[in-house]
């Protein structure tokens, strides 16, 4: 066996292993679909990498044509599954086109003559454009959640493919001499395209294993951090960025306001409709506090039926427009569970940390001050956190 058949052969076993570890992974639902496309891609390259080794033993339009045809099929595979990894628009019509000019290069590598090259540029082309379509789908796929610089990053492994192979088809079709060597010899002729292959080839498996990890990972700590039943951030997570926004305001100065919400009522809304219907009740409010609040806010589950809301750099004006806000979307939700005419409302506690030097202990005992003193006035309303040091016992009644 010679070198580079050497090199086809650890092409097929790494493809065989590929694809193998990908059906895993399909039937482990770790990025399903894409990854039965992309188990599809490997188990193609394996008979076209056998015909590749075959090249001068078989006919031509087997070894040459059918070969290429299997190739342009699994970039396909491999495109479609980009496709659904990066949750961008399928492209079946295009794909058919490409399929459709493969099978037409097929014909011309049988024909022969003059019509020969025009099939290898052909299928070499359909190729490459298919990798660099793919390429750019995963840039504009992926930059939101990886961002954009890694996600340029994840694109070089197909860039590099389909240069490589724009860059092997030049040669073994334009510079003389060499095209019977492509036609006739293993691996088309020379070890170094197949040692690029072969290493190409292994970046893209090992890109593709590392997105779906960075994926997966991304998904537990989301879940970690967020609430299960709202999708809110948790008390952890929450409490994080307190210390932070805390940290900032004593090197930075300047204000935020933190909001403590509670729903009234909640422990009868569970005894009287069930559980499930407490449930619906506090997605609900869930749903309106975070669309009311700003982007730049925080909005947390802290537990039970008690929300919490960080407003970063307001000042009380602001956070009581905010919480006033809050407090009629609530007012205003519709809930079909519970008796028909009765609504749900809230109450809010708000602080404003516009001192330096406060530690959370006592923002917090003050927020909690606030929201004791909102239910106690009747519930439904809004009560401002005292002051450091001072007893202000503002309160803004919501009408």
């Amino acid at each position: 066996m010679s070198s580079v058949q050497s090199l086809l052969a650890v092409i097929l076993v790494q493809h065989l292993v590929f694809g193998a570890l990908w059906l895993g992974a399909a039937h482990l639902k770790l990025a399903r679909r894409p990854a039965a496309h992309w188990a599809a891609t490997a188990f193609i390259i394996v008979p076209a990498t056998t015909l590749l080794m075959l090249r001068g033993a078989v006919p031509t339009g087997l070894s040459v044509g059918l070969g290429n045809l299997l190739l342009l099929l699994a970039m396909l595979a491999l495109r479609r599954g980009v496709q659904r990894f990066c949750r961008v628009p399928a492209t079946d019509g295009e794909h058919a086109l490409l399929l459709g000019l493969g099978l037409c290069s097929v014909v011309g590598v049988v024909w022969g003559g003059p019509v020969l090259l025009m099939a290898l540029l052909a299928l070499g082309s359909a190729m490459a454009w298919t990798l660099l379509r793919a390429a750019g789908e995963v840039r504009s796929g992926l930059a939101d959640e990886f961002g954009p610089e890694a996600a340029t990053w994840c694109t070089v492994p197909l860039v590099l493919l389909a240069c490589l192979i724009l860059l092997r088809l030049a040669v073994g079709v334009l510079v003389p001499g060499r095209l019977s060597n492509y036609l006739g010899e293993p691996g088309g002729g020379g070890g170094l395209p197949v040692f690029g292959a072969l290493v190409c080839a292994l970046l893209l498996q090992v890109n593709l294993l590392l997105l779906v990890t960075l994926r997966l990972v991304r998904k537990l700590q989301h879940q970690s951090d967020h609430d299960m039943l709202t999708g809110l951030l948790s008390r952890r997570p929450m409490a994080e960025r307190l210390e932070a926004e805390l940290q900032r305001q004593q090197r930075q100065g300047g204000s935020f306001a933190l909001l403590s919400i509670d729903i009234d009522h909640f422990k009868q809304i569970n005894d009287a409709h069930g559980h499930a219907a407490g449930d619906a009740v506090l997605r609900r409010v869930a749903q309106a506090l975070q669309a009311t609040a700003r982007r730049v806010d925080s909005v947390a589950r802290m537990g039970g039926e008690e929300f919490a809301v960080l407003l970063p750099g307001a000042d009380r004006d602001s956070a009581e427009r905010a919480a006033l806000r809050m407090l009629q979307a609530a007012r205003r939700l519709e809930h079909p569970e519970i008796a028909r005419g009765r609504g749900v409302s809230v109450s809010i506690g708000l602080a404003v940390a516009s001192a330096r030097g406060e530690s959370v202990q006592s923002l917090q005992r003050r927020l909690d001050e606030a929201l004791y003193r909102a239910k106690a006035a009747g519930r439904d309303g809004l009560q401002h956190a005292e002051e450091p040091g001072a007893a202000m016992g503002l309160q803004a009644a919501a009408a």
